[in-house]
């Protein structure tokens, strides 16, 4: 499963790996990001860099289907407050 950022906003998944170009937009000039492939969601949550993670945990929850206290077991940091 590969893992995107959009450029508008948000996480999505593929089942392929898209190139540069499927990934530009026209209309903008911006791209979406690859993030990278993972065998899961749980990989993925596992593998995130809570300090410049800049989405909510209710919002990777939705995206993942997974429960924010799963969320945390996977990766404890994402629940920490960074603003210190």
């Amino acid at each position: 499963m590969y893992f995107y950022e959009s450029h508008l906003g948000g996480i999505y998944t593929s089942n392929k790996k898209y190139s540069y170009d499927d990934l530009y937009c026209d209309e903008c000039g911006d791209s979406d990001w690859y993030i990278g492939e993972y065998d899961s969601w749980e990989d993925y949550i596992k593998d995130i860099d809570a300090e410049n993670f800049i989405y909510s945990l209710e919002y990777l929850s939705e995206e993942s289907g997974l429960s924010v206290a799963r969320i945390l077991e996977l990766n404890p940091k994402l629940g920490e407050d960074f603003d210190e």
